[in-house]
């Protein structure tokens, strides 16, 4: 009799037991935030089994443990600080976690802990990489060796340079001209400068010659800038002298375009002298 009972007893603790469950349904920690911004982590859960209660949630940043939400305690709230990580204590609760004012020594990888309480102590445990980017700076649109407004003849080329400076990792750059993509021939990839502190300078030129572009004497270029989930865009006007198109015809015909205005290419500008610019193909020589 004594057997049986006691043979009951341990049957019953053990499907107490293994009735208890511990899952995480979704784990929510932003992969690219910017820095200099709040970040809120969520970690939902669900428990599973009669009368089973929460023990425990702790949030982990490598090995630095930086909050801990205790289910059963009057003051259920304890958040600790390291280098990058400082929790807003009053905005945090069992599921979530806000971080103030987050930097590149925030990032790392993220783990949600979330216990069930005893004897058994159920845990489930999801992990997330965040990394913490850095936004350009400033993003210019600039025209090497030309005053504003930008005015240009027939037959000269439209040489422009988006640069974003000082982000980590480096700015992935595109350039539209009047809201349409421009091929790949008429882009140039400048390498990248990199500071002491692995922050990337980036430079991307647009090139094409006019008139072609052109919607009537001018042509609206746009440069989008975009480093994780931040993106921004610049933009400004170039303007067609269609003045200089009589002219431009006369000296064409005879393969001679006069002009006194500064030539560039990628390989840097230089001023002509007063004489004839001839056109070989994608350059130009003086006579």
């Amino acid at each position: 009799m004594v057997t049986t009972v006691s043979a009951g007893i341990e049957a019953a603790a053990a499907g107490t037991f293994t009735d208890k469950t511990v899952q995480i349904t979704e784990l929510q920690v932003p992969e690219s935030p910017s820095a200099g911004h709040n970040v809120t982590l969520t970690c939902r859960f669900r428990l599973g089994g009669p009368g089973h209660h929460l023990y425990t949630v702790n949030w982990w940043r490598g090995k630095d443990q930086f909050y801990t939400y205790k289910g059963s305690n009057y003051d259920p709230k304890h958040a600790y600080s390291f280098r990058g990580i400082r929790v807003v204590k009053e905005a945090s609760t069992e599921d979530s976690v806000v971080l103030l004012n987050v930097s590149e020594a925030t990032s790392g990888v993220f783990k949600c802990e979330v216990m069930g309480e005893g004897p058994s102590f159920r845990t489930a445990v999801k992990t997330k990489l965040m990394t913490v980017t850095v936004p350009p700076r400033s993003v210019q649109i600039e025209a090497p060796g030309r005053p504003r407004p930008l005015w240009y003849r027939p037959a000269q080329d439209v040489l422009l340079n988006c640069t974003a400076r000082g982000a980590k990792p480096r700015t992935a750059l595109a350039w539209t001209v009047n809201g349409r993509q421009v091929r790949q021939t008429h882009l140039y990839q400048y390498a990248d400068r990199v500071d002491k502190r692995g922050r990337v300078t980036s430079t991307l030129g647009l090139r094409w010659r006019a008139p072609d572009f052109f919607e009537g004497r001018r042509a609206t270029v746009t440069c989008r800038a975009s480093v994780g989930a931040y993106s921004t865009t610049t933009s400004d006007t170039v303007f067609l002298d269609t003045a200089s198109s009589a002219r431009y015809n006369h000296y064409a015909s005879g393969g001679y375009i006069r002009t006194t205005s500064t030539q560039c290419t990628f390989t840097g500008c230089v001023v002509p002298h007063s004489g004839y610019w001839i056109h070989f193909g994608n350059g130009y020589s003086v006579v």
